[in-house]
């Protein structure tokens, strides 16, 4: 007998408890549960994937960097250092602060470019302040010492990055840091604390507060609207700062490369310069107050200052003594063979 219509249809229908059905039942929920999971693990992994470190108070910094730029950057809560990501490779460790282990750094030597006789034109001077600077454009290693009564306990954080962008983000305020930059260009914005930055390459500081060390052999450095005092010397890379009152006291120098210096304002002082071969900008502000001395011993030292702005009082080829806004901070100038500006900022 022919089947009916409606019987051909329901035959034709698998039931509900077929293995087919099962089969697509249990994948639609395995389905669903790794979707639920994936979704979880989204929104986990980017706290999970940083690398982070929670200390008891201010952290004291050693980070040491193979290549890509390294970029330091405040706002992390107190003791909080964190690497956003986990890049490969990138270690991040704890260490004990120890007075006898810790208590100093040594920066490495700048290749030396001639000698600094310093003396014959600046015994000219009529100012008896006018003597040669401590600085020199190029030296030997130098040992730096942490600021005295730093904490001792393990609130040490390491970096090493072997290569790669590496972005560290520390807290507003640090105990201390110590970069060895290598290759790694470096540029470090608004933290507050001492800190030492070694390297070949390019050294870029805005707003920094603290007392500082800078060495690069190859880079430029570029400081702009710091606090505190600082100490900056180059091999062949150019130096540009840009200082207001807030900036203290500071000691810059270069074996061939220039040196540009615009004074928004002095602190206290002194400031020396010291140059090789390269060419000494000094751009002054309306409004500044300042005491100038400047030598080339085998250059010229040109004066653009209006004489409305400066008091002069020496001018020579090779020298010039000066004095801008009533008298104030000491800046002592010193340079080999290279030519020494003083004119107003642009």
């Amino acid at each position: 007998m022919r089947a009916r219509p409606s019987e051909r249809k329901v035959k034709a229908t698998r039931p509900l408890g077929s293995p087919c059905a099962t089969t697509m039942n249990r994948l639609n929920l395995i389905t669903a549960v790794l979707a639920i999971a994936a979704a979880s693990v989204a929104v986990a992994l980017p706290a999970s994937a940083d690398l982070s470190q929670l200390n008891d108070g201010a952290p004291l910094l050693l980070i040491k960097s193979n290549g890509g730029q390294l970029s330091v950057r405040p706002g992390e809560p107190d003791g909080m250092v964190r690497i956003p990501g986990n890049p490969q490779g990138v270690r991040m460790d704890r260490f004990n602060v120890n007075a006898n282990t810790s208590s100093s750094w040594v920066l490495p030597p700048l290749r030396c470019a001639g000698t600094m006789g310093g003396g014959q034109a600046y015994a000219r001077s009529s100012r008896a302040a006018f003597n040669a600077p401590n600085g020199r454009p190029c030296g030997g290693p130098v040992r730096i010492p942490l600021p005295r009564g730093f904490r001792e306990g393990p609130h040490g954080v390491a970096i090493t990055n072997p290569g790669g962008d590496l972005s560290v983000g520390v807290p507003t305020r640090f105990e201390a840091m110590v970069v060895n930059a290598g290759s790694s260009p470096v540029v470090v914005e608004r933290t507050r604390g001492p800190f030492i930055i070694s390297g070949d390459n390019d050294v870029t500081l805005r707003g920094v507060t603290g007392r500082g060390w800078v060495r690069s052999t190859r880079g430029a450095v570029e400081i702009r609207g710091p606090a505190g005092s600082m100490s900056i010397d180059t091999d062949s890379g150019p130096i540009t700062l840009r200082t207001g009152p807030a900036f203290a006291a500071a000691q810059v120098s270069s074996t061939s490369g220039d040196i540009t210096w615009t004074l928004n304002g002095t602190g206290t002082g002194p400031y020396r310069v010291s140059a090789g071969g390269g060419t000494v900008r000094i751009f002054v502000r309306p409004g500044v107050s300042a005491n100038i001395d400047a030598e080339s011993e085998n250059g010229f030292v040109i004066n653009n200052l209006a004489p409305a702005a400066a008091n002069v009082l020496l001018s020579r080829p090779h020298a010039v003594s000066l004095t801008v806004g009533g008298g104030g901070a000491q800046m002592t100038v010193h340079s080999v063979d290279g030519i020494v500006l003083i004119a107003p900022a642009p």
